[in-house]
């Protein structure tokens, strides 16, 4: 799998940049930008884009995702990508706990459904996440993606987020940690679906934890006991409960 990649200084937003070059007929690019100036996240929540941080999109043809994603869910890009995000951050993240006492490399995972956390004096701290959308008219998936690397984290989200320069005691080379997630992201594309969720359940930090689920509809509170492609599954004191999209949020 290779990609062509363009490199932008400013854009409103990768995903919608990848949007209209689906559109297009192009697939199989990676758009990069140093700033978005209306970066969305998850749940249509804006996600702050400042300059130091790696904010890039992924478009793949879908025709192509279904070749190789024989049981036809999409939600396996987003699992491949969350495991390769994992996988790029781990050594950085684990070299620098080797000195820093505020936190423990074992609080470090994957938070359902995609995003990497860290637990700082009892925080969880957001360092990437991911919005993935598909076009079933004009047949193209995007994996957006944004990491907090050197950029600044503003003064209203500093409970919840933290950068990798913030962690680690200092700054760190953007492209390098894109080079790393590629290699990781092709590495893992070409696995079968039990060594992904394999993999996902080793770097879950939402696995056998006791959590609240806020869906469109009701929420949700018990101990996480599996996760999968088709959602996330729960024991609550109602029975088993099945939800595939929601808020996700660690009671403890």
């Amino acid at each position: 799998m290779d990609f062509d990649i363009i490199h932008l200084r400013e854009v409103d937003s990768t995903n919608k940049y990848c949007r209209n070059l689906g559109k297009m007929g192009k697939k199989n690019l990676i758009v990069i930008s140093d700033v978005q100036s209306s970066g969305v996240g998850r749940l249509e929540r804006k996600w702050h884009s400042q300059y130091g941080g790696l904010y890039f999109s992924i478009l793949l043809g879908l025709n192509e995702v279904k070749n190789k994603n024989k049981n036809e869910n999409m939600g396996k890009l987003n699992f491949i990508g969350s495991i390769s995000l994992y996988e790029s951050l781990f050594d950085y993240i684990n070299n620098a706990s080797k000195s820093v006492e505020d936190y423990n490399i074992k609080t470090f995972g994957i938070k359902y459904p995609n995003d990497l956390i860290i637990n700082i004096n009892g925080n969880n701290k957001k360092i990437s996440g991911i919005l993935s959308e598909v076009n079933m008219d004009y047949g193209f998936l995007i994996l957006g993606i944004g990491i907090n690397i050197n950029n600044n984290i503003s003064r209203d989200l500093k409970d919840i987020a933290i950068s990798l320069k913030e962690l680690t005691g200092r700054e760190h080379n953007r492209f390098e940690v894109f080079n790393k997630f590629i290699d990781r992201f092709k590495n893992n594309y070409h696995l079968s679906d039990s060594e992904i969720l394999n993999k996902y359940e080793k770097y879950s930090k939402t696995l056998g934890n006791y959590v609240k689920i806020i869906t469109p509809k009701e929420v949700i509170i018990g101990t996480v006991f599996k996760i999968d492609y088709e959602g996330i599954y729960l024991s609550t004191f109602d029975g088993i409960k099945h939800v595939n999209v929601g808020d996700c949020i660690h009671l403890r």
